[in-house]
């Protein structure tokens, strides 16, 4: 099962009956997400400098610490969400979700947090995750306009080589012209003159 998969079953239901499938989270559930009634709205976030997010991990493979991110924001040492995710984790996959949702109260209240606990924790952490995104957003936006104009530059210096083809081509062409024509002049007078040799 993909961390989606399993990530949308620990916290949200779609329509009744659809099984949780793919790789990776479609934009429509995104959007499905996104129009529920207590998801953190689309808002303006300072953008994270991407050069200060590990993206790579020693395999080369992407990777962001985010708990590490969570830190340089300044987000209070909580892992509501996290904790909550492991209790989840441990129910019975069958268990309906107002069961669910039951027990996941209960356990709250027993570690002495409370759902505003949880939501507020999941907010902040929503906001730096935008930002980081945004901050690659931006990044790779300004270098893109970079390589952009390098390869125009890369353009027009090549247009500027093809064209001093063209004119070192015709000026060849100008040359061998020019040589055929005067060497068929003289070829001309040796023939004229090559039967009465002696003479």
């Amino acid at each position: 099962m993909s961390s989606w998969s399993k990530v949308k079953g620990l916290f949200w239901q779609g329509p009744a009956g659809e099984e949780p499938s793919g790789e990776a989270l479609s934009d429509a559930e995104l959007r499905e997400l996104l129009g529920t009634e207590h998801a953190v709205p689309a808002r303006d976030v300072e953008p994270v400098d991407p050069s200060t997010v590990a993206t790579k991990d020693a395999g080369g493979a992407l990777f962001i610490d985010f708990q590490a991110q969570y830190d340089v924001a300044g987000i209070p040492n909580t892992d509501e969400v996290e904790q909550l995710e492991r209790f989840l984790n441990g129910l019975d996959a069958n268990l309906p979700q107002a069961s669910r949702l039951a027990a996941a109260k209960a356990f709250l209240g027993a570690v002495g947090k409370s759902v505003d606990h949880v939501q507020r924790d999941a907010e902040l952490k929503i906001d730096r995750v935008r930002a980081i995104l945004a901050g690659k957003e931006q990044a790779t936006s300004n270098s893109l306009a970079e390589e952009e104009g390098r390869i125009a530059e890369l353009t027009a210096e090549i247009e500027a080589h093809r064209a001093n083809i063209q004119q070192l081509t015709g000026e060849l062409e100008g040359v061998r012209k020019a040589c055929l024509v005067e060497e068929s002049r003289l070829q001309a007078a040796r023939v004229f003159f090559g039967n009465v040799q002696g003479s």
